[in-house]
């Protein structure tokens, strides 16, 4: 007997691709658990450290389409992933440069994932100079599938099937101005690209690179601290995506915009105790017309920050507020705001022994009404839809131990329940309730990760 889902759902499938990944992988960890024994920083080579790792991961999720039960049956299924990541360090005179690179095979016990590959790497290095200023060049390239955090910070993309590519490359230049202040400069170059894989049938989102460049002052009013203001200008092109295999409508193919923002905030460590970063400021996004439609453009206060509190020796509150305005793909939206608190408490009982809960509440919000126009649009939801506003509830809770074996050897077991609550919905033909953008989940994920 066989389901289909988005991209073919299949129970009793035989995939001997496992056997061989995990006979690999667990000869790689034999082998990474030995020398993790022998060498603490890192295998030396020259000057230079060798640090490979390799994490298991399998959770069991009881929705894993995250769709609500008034818009069909859920499915729940057993996902595992393994991810061997090989890592270089090379520190010389105050500076240093480190490189990774991950691969991660991702697997449903019954699902039939069309892509099970991910390739990811991560360029950090940091150059100091002889009168303290310090050039900075990082880079992240990710070629992936269902990470579509990549594409989509806040959540509006929860599912993806369709392979994409995303590179996020920056460089930073700071110079000391005076003993309190310093000035830095920096640019960056990211872009999503989703072309050349229509085989999944739908693209979540829309092809897009952008261009940026700012400037920061801070002044450092105390040794770990300092006053931060920040201006930054970003010009996003979209690139030219088939949506024939779209799901969103050819309203969304050209979202190019231009941003700009100040913001004003603090960073560093007070009193021992806290640390972390604190912004608000201001932001405008002036999107471009497309077939003489003008929707609305973003104005008002982002905020950001991310502070860690010491309540005890051993416990920590950790705490992120946030209010972003990012670009939408759901019909004519320019953009969403998204808006949140997410709070956890960390405690360590013991040397080895951990553990987290937390919880978290966001709101993304939606400006214009959704209009259906069968010129531009396939029949679909939004016809049923049209003229409601889109307001996103979502909460998600945390619950986490885990034990370290030894510096280099975890074990984590956590649960994560999460409610999403949308407030559209329709009834359809046949006189149902449907709720389209709302979902409940429960996933529970053992995970155990070696190296360095």
């Amino acid at each position: 007997m066989e389901y289909f889902g988005a991209s073919g759902f299949r129970l009793g499938k035989e995939k001997k691709m496992r056997k061989y990944l995990v006979l690999f992988a667990m000869v790689l960890f034999f082998s990474v658990s030995a020398f993790c024994q022998e060498y603490q920083e890192g295998i030396p080579w020259g000057n230079a450290y060798f640090k490979p790792s390799i994490e298991f991961i399998y959770t069991h999720s009881d929705n894993i389409f995250l769709v609500d039960e008034s818009m069909g049956d859920k499915f729940d299924d057993n996902i595992w992933m393994i991810r061997p990541q090989i890592a270089f360090e090379l520190p010389f005179e105050n500076s240093y440069i480190n490189l990774a690179v991950q691969y991660e095979y991702k697997d449903y016990e019954d699902y039939d994932l069309l892509h099970h590959n991910t390739w990811a790497g991560q360029l950090d290095s940091e150059f100091r100079f002889s009168n303290n200023s310090i050039l900075t060049i990082t880079d992240h390239y990710i070629q992936g599938v269902q990470q579509t955090d990549q594409f989509s910070p806040d959540s509006e993309v929860v599912w993806n099937t369709t392979r994409f590519s995303r590179n996020d490359a920056k460089v930073a230049y700071s110079i000391p101005v005076t003993a309190l202040n310093t000035l830095e400069f920096h640019i960056g170059y990211d872009f999503v690209n989703f072309k050349g894989d229509y085989d999944s049938g739908r693209i979540p989102f829309y092809s897009y690179s952008q261009k940026s460049g700012g400037l920061s002052w801070k002044y450092h009013y105390q040794p770990l601290a300092a006053i931060v203001f920040e201006y930054e200008h970003l010009k996003s092109d979209p690139m030219d995506d088939n949506y024939l295999y779209s799901a969103i409508g050819v309203y969304t193919t050209e979202k190019g915009y231009k941003e700009d923002r100040f913001s004003i905030g603090w960073e560093g460590d007070a009193q021992r105790k806290l640390s972390g970063f604190a912004k608000v400021g201001y932001k405008k996004m002036e999107f471009s017309e497309y077939m003489n439609l003008n929707f609305e453009d973003y104005s008002g206060v982002v905020a950001d920050a991310g502070l860690k509190l010491r309540l005890a020796e051993f416990s920590d509150l950790n705490s992120k507020i946030f209010r972003h305005a990012n670009q939408s793909a759901f019909n004519v939206n320019n953009y969403y705001t998204a808006t949140g608190l997410d709070l956890n408490l960390h405690h360590q009982f013991s040397k080895y022994l951990f553990a987290t809960i937390g919880g978290k509440y966001q709101k993304n919000k939606y400006s214009e009404g959704i209009i259906f126009d069968p010129n531009y649009m396939s029949a679909g939801i939004f016809w049923y839809l049209q003229g409601q506003h889109r307001e996103d509830d979502i909460t998600q809770w945390l619950a986490e131990v885990g034990y370290h074996f030894s510096q280099r050897l975890s074990l984590r077991l956590n649960y994560v329940y999460e409610d999403r609550d949308s407030n559209l919905s329709y009834i359809d033909f046949y006189n149902i309730l449907r709720k389209p953008y709302s979902y409940k989940e429960n996933r529970f994920t053992f995970q155990i990760q070696m190296g360095w």
